[in-house]
């Protein structure tokens, strides 16, 4: 999956890789120290407060804005919370490991025939080729290996080799060189909040024992910049003789 980017307010450090945003909320208590609560306490958040903005992004803690311009919560992941992240992504991204979903036309050889208009990046996942022409694949999609008809085709798989506009894409025991023209969308889709950065657009759903802190049960994050791999890290210099 594409590379965290790194929050402007974070130092410099870059954010979460693959380490999910897990609440130490017990059955009955709160994290952040809270003590105790009775069950049955816990509060829906409102309707009218579950759009707002990503404040901060750390290890186990989010700050969000809800509604946008409102309440400041410190908020944590329920265990089994809904996850959505998604985006644009750099060109740059285009790069060998990572894991696509490409939409193609192929011939009646496997050979594709028209660029790529669309290409997403995703956390992974069963690589194949599947049928229908555009978004993710689904693990219950049916895969077709071998010889196939000539049409429409979802392939899914990891980039090995970058030549130009020419992608080639490794999907099972299959590879296909794909054109990916400049006017190409490519899109980001995944689970991992360590994409996110201040200034994201989220919708949320959670409960709350008090105003202010938010245990959160889903999360949708609107990433408002494309995501970029990291820049190349300065090669150290040689010792003076």
């Amino acid at each position: 999956m594409p590379t965290p980017r790194t929050s402007k307010r974070s130092g410099g450090v870059p954010t979460l890789a693959a380490v999910a945003l897990v609440a130490a909320w017990g059955s009955n208590a709160p994290a952040w120290g809270q003590p105790p609560q009775p069950p049955g306490q816990l509060k829906p958040l409102d309707k009218e407060e579950q759009i707002g903005q990503l404040v901060e992004v750390g290890p186990g803690l989010l700050q969000l804005r809800l509604p946008k311009g409102g309440t400041l919560w410190q908020a944590a992941l329920a265990p089994n919370a809904k996850v959505e992240v998604t985006g644009k992504a750099s060109r740059d991204l285009l790069q060998p490991k990572q894991f696509v979903n490409c939409a193609v036309t192929l011939d009646e050889f496997g050979k594709v025939t028209e660029p790529a208009l669309q290409v997403s990046f995703t956390d992974g996942g069963a690589p194949g080729v599947m049928a229908g022409g555009l978004g993710i694949a689904d693990e219950k999609a049916k895969r077709f290996s071998g010889r196939r008809p000539a049409g429409s085709y979802l392939v899914a798989g990891t980039i090995k080799l970058v030549d130009g506009d020419v992608v080639t894409v490794v999907a099972g025991r299959e590879k296909f060189e794909i054109s990916v023209p400049p006017e190409a969308e490519l899109l980001v889709r995944s689970t991992n909040v360590g994409l996110a950065a201040p200034g994201d657009e989220v919708e949320v759903e959670g409960q709350y024992y008090q105003k202010g802190r938010l245990l959160v049960t889903s999360l949708k994050i609107k990433l408002a910049n494309p995501v970029a791999p990291p820049p190349p890290k300065n090669k150290p210099r040689r010792p003076a003789p």
